[in-house]
């Protein structure tokens, strides 16, 4: 099953909140999703990017952060030293339209644009699914919630599949006829808020990707 929230970029902004205003490389702030909902009078939202939270044991020294290529509302990147030559794919959106990157060095440092939020990997492409199960990354073969961002034509799309692998969430987003669509963070993290939380509100995240009126 699939929980879904669309909306038109016309008449909507995508943007992503942070809850730290800058680089952050250890004990960062966290946020639930509803407060980025309620700070930013957004009608809907998700989580964001993967990080390293703190009940990881192997994030001891760089907890609640996270290392790929960010634009907030406020116009900030964070870590752009990072993502020089990084290959991690990225969404961009902005009013009317949406860019999906296979690699984040293919971005420059735009602030033009409403969001940039990279992430991995990309499930869909040119309307073509573009993941499929991968025998060197065994979390994604597992079945669990996926959450995603998405496109078709000038709509936008964010949601959760429930119970799915990485490769069987591909397939799902392409039978919607997906034209990109781009995997957040998931497990423990998943969160999806419309008039209320359909998902979460799982632990508390740097960085959330939202829908408000424009």
């Amino acid at each position: 099953s699939v929980a879904i929230v669309a909306a038109d970029l016309n008449s909507t902004k995508v943007i992503v909140d942070t809850a730290s205003d800058s680089d952050c490389s250890n004990n960062c702030p966290v946020l639930n999703l509803a407060d980025y909902v309620s700070r930013n009078g957004a009608y809907a939202g998700i989580n964001g990017s993967f990080f390293c939270p703190s009940d990881y044991p192997s994030c001891s020294g760089k907890v609640n952060s996270f290392d790929t290529l960010l634009m907030n509302k406020n116009k900030h990147y964070f870590n752009s030293d990072n993502n020089v030559y990084s290959n991690v794919p990225a969404a961009i959106f902005s009013v009317g339209f949406a860019r999906f990157v296979g690699r984040s060095q293919e971005w420059g440092r735009d602030i033009g644009v409403d969001s940039v939020i990279a992430n991995y990997p990309l499930l869909v492409a040119a309307n073509n699914i573009n993941y499929t199960e991968n025998p060197n990354e065994p979390k994604f073969g597992q079945k669990g919630p996926r959450t995603f961002l998405a496109t078709r034509q000038n709509v936008a799309y964010i949601g959760v599949i429930s119970n799915a692998t990485m490769g069987e969430s591909a397939k799902v987003l392409k039978a919607l006829s997906m034209d990109e669509a781009l995997n957040l963070d998931e497990g423990g993290s998943t969160a999806l808020w419309y008039e209320g939380y359909k998902f979460g509100p799982g632990r508390n995240i740097p960085n959330a990707v939202l829908f408000v009126r424009r």
